[in-house]
This record gives C-alpha cells, structure tokens and sequence, in this order.
C-alpha cells in the first residue's frame, strides 16, 4: 500500500512540462505570426512609397534589402503582396513589381521554383495592360525567367517550356491585339534568353505557330514571325516544319498591313541565315514571291529618296569642278530670278549703283548695322538687269545741249557771279562769309 502513493507522486511533476512546452510553442508562433505581420506591413508601405518619385528609389532599395534576406516562410506572403501591387493604378509601381518577382525568382532560385506557373500566370495577365513600358516589363520579366529555368538541367525540360508556353499561347487566342502582340513579344524572349534552349520542346511549337500565321483572327503576325528568327537562330527549326512555315510568310509577304510584310521578309532573312540547309528546296519559291515585293510602295519610294540623293551629289560634284561650292550651287538653284537680278547691286557702284550710297553707308557706318546694309543694298535696283528702253535714249541722243535751259541757283548777292569785276569789288569780310557758304 505504501508504494501506491509514491507512484503517484512521481507522475505527478510530468504535467507542468507538457504545459510549458505546449506554452512555449504558442509564444514562439505567435512572436513569429507578428514577425510576418511586421514584414508584409513593411513591404506594403516600401511598395507604396514607389509611387512617389521622391522615394521611389529608396523604396527599391529596402525591397531589394528586404528579398535577400527573405525566408522559405515569408516568400509566399511577398508574392502576394508583389501580385497585389501589380493591379496599381501607377506604372511605374507595376513595372517595378514586375521586375521585382524576376529578382526573387533569381535570388531563390530553388525556393521559388514551386511558385513558377503562378508567377508566369500573373506576368500574363498582366499583358491588359495599355501602358506599353508595362508590357516591356512583362517581357524582361519572362526573359529573366526563362534564363532561370529552361537551362538543361531539369531532366523533363519540355514540361518546363509548357508552364511558359500555355499561358502565352491561351494569351494569343484572346481578340485583343494588345494581349497577342504582348504575347508574342513574350514568346520571342523566351527563346532567345533560354541558357540552354531545349531544341525539341521549341520544335514543337512551330504548327502552332504556323495556325496562328493562318489564322484571320489573329491580328498581330508581326509581332509573332520573330519568334521564327528566333527559333531559327537556335536551330529549332525542324524539317518537317520548314515548307508549312515558308507557306504562311509568303501569305505575310502579300498582306496590306506594311509591319506583317517587313516582319516577314526578316523572318526570312533569319531561316537563310540560320537554316540555309533546310529552306533550299522552297528558294524558288521564295524568289519568286520576293520579286513580286519589289514594287512595294514603302521600298519604291525610299528608293526615289535614294536616287534624289545620288543626283545631288553629282550635282554637287560638278559645281565643285566649276569652281563653285555645292552650297553656292544649290542656293542658285532655289533662288529666284528676282533675286539673282538684285544680287549684282551688292557688288558696289560697278553695277550701276550710284556712288552716294557706298558714301553713304560709309558716313553712317557707326550708326546703321552691317546687316541694315546688305539689306538696303539688295533693295537697289541695278540698272544693267532692267530692260532699257531704246526710243528714250534715241531721243536724247537728237536733242541738242541747248534744247534744256540749266539754272543755278545762288545767293542774291553772287547772282551776277558771271562777271568778274563784282568779285574783285568784294570785300575780305564777304570772301569769309563765301568760303563759308561753300564750305
């Protein structure tokens, strides 16, 4: 009987251990539950200071400070706040946050990996957007995780190009040429930033790529044929797709719309480039679809704008050979004849300029600028250039020097100035006065 109680005794100190442990944990989570309510507030303030100019930089600053030191609990709180922040009304707040989930996927590259078709879901949508730099960024962001991930490492690589390559294609088959071409764009990146571009996965995406090409609804062909130059430039190109892709740019060569025809005629200077190999036997073809896009509109006129250019420079040329500057020579051939008639007159009295105004000019150089002058000099009329009239002058040449009586005008006490004598009878007071007079 004695040892029934010790028993007891001895059981009873393990229940305040359970309770401090069971105390314990509730703390710890609860100091943790504060933590991240602490964290997601900071990030929320530095995602709205970006709106700012002022403190748009500082806020990228602690944002990034903040990704390098995340944690594998805290970053699915992050990226909701960084989804969230995508649907502000600022751009520069979208772009930024699109910019900063590639940087999160770069810096946790394995911890991120889980959150990979969420993230390239979201950047998608994001493709609505009307603000081109949004679109851009989208773009970057794609790019950034393309570069990630489609690296050859992971051994089943082609299901890592479909959580890229779903979304975009369910994005181009929307009737909105905004969405499609942001796309497109997207799908051009991921090919070309792939580190090790898994060439079987993208050779399956050229039927899909060459519906599209056919497909009426689509509207933003030029913005997907370069994803052809840049599956050719990785050499994604397969055999099997060459003839149907070589069918759907020569209908893009003759569409109206100039942006798909160019577009199209690069695509085709990538496969003759990259996959010369491959599209030999359709260079006939091509050849001929290419002659007929000599005459085009856009083509014909640059050529003209050429071709004006090469004259003028003969032009040019021969002027110079003339002794005349190509400056001087294309100023006399837009002048006009009104104007190359005053262009004598500035020469000086030589031209029939009467001499009182070089006098002139020269009296009151001071006070008249040197551009005053040129002007009043070009105003004057040269005689040599005005059509003479001959009946005038034979006139003039019949009258005699007497026919015009000439009167001088002078003071009263000089008007017998034709006699001598009275100047001998002035006195040496009026001789000052005269010289006076006259001078």
């Amino acid at each position: 009987m004695s040892s029934q109680p010790s028993t007891k005794s001895a059981a009873k100190p393990s229940k305040p251990t359970s309770q401090t442990q069971q105390n314990s944990s509730r703390s710890s989570s609860l100091s943790s539950h504060l933590a991240m309510v602490e964290l997601k507030q900071k990030i929320l303030t530095s995602l709205s200071k970006l709106a700012d100019r002022d403190t748009h930089q500082i806020a990228i600053e602690d944002l990034e400070k903040t990704i390098q030191t995340l944690s594998q609990d805290s970053l699915p709180m992050l990226l909701n706040c960084l989804y969230e922040s995508s649907n502000d009304p600022k751009p520069a707040v979208k772009k930024e946050s699109l910019r900063l989930l590639g940087l999160v996927c770069e810096l946790h590259t394995d911890l991120s990996s889980t959150h990979v078709t969420k993230i390239i879901s979201h950047i998608v949508k994001r493709l609505k957007d009307s603000d081109s730099g949004v679109k851009d960024s989208c773009r970057d962001a794609i790019g950034s995780l393309s570069k990630l991930y489609l690296n050859g490492k992971e051994e089943n690589s082609g299901s890592v190009v479909t959580l890229f390559v779903k979304p975009l294609f369910d994005a181009m088959n929307e009737q909105n040429k905004g969405v499609q071409s942001g796309a497109s764009m997207c799908m051009a990146k991921m090919v070309e930033s792939a580190s090790d571009p898994p060439v079987a996965a993208f050779q399956k995406l050229c039927p899909r790529i060459c519906k599209l090409l056919n497909n009426q609804n689509f509207v933003a062909k030029a913005s997907l044929l370069p994803v052809v130059g840049s599956l050719s430039q990785v050499g994604a190109i397969g055999q099997q797709s060459v003839e149907p892709l070589l069918q759907s740019i020569h209908e893009c060569l003759a569409s109206t719309d100039w942006a798909t025809r160019k577009a199209a005629a690069d695509a085709l200077s990538a496969l003759a480039m990259h996959s010369s190999k491959l599209v030999t036997d359709g260079a006939s073809s091509t050849l001929t679809v290419l002659e007929a896009c000599r005459f085009d509109k856009r083509h014909c006129s640059y050529g003209r704008r050429l071709q004006e250019k090469e004259m003028q420079g003969s032009d040019d040329q021969k002027a110079s050979h003339d002794g005349e500057t190509p400056a001087s020579a294309e100023d006399s051939k837009n002048s006009n004849p009104s104007d190359r008639r005053l262009e004598p007159s500035a020469k000086g009295p030589s031209n029939g300029l009467s001499p009182t105004s070089g006098s002139l000019s020269k009296g009151k150089g001071g006070s008249i600028s040197d551009k005053a002058v040129v002007i009043l000099k070009k105003k004057a009329p040269a005689l040599t250039d005005k059509v003479l009239n001959p009946e005038f002058f034979q006139k003039l040449e019949t009258r005699g020097s007497g026919d015009l009586p000439v009167e001088v005008v002078l003071p009263r006490r000089f008007q017998n100035s034709s006699n001598s004598n009275n100047v001998e009878e002035l006195g040496p007071n009026d001789l000052d006065s005269r010289e006076d007079l006259i001078a």
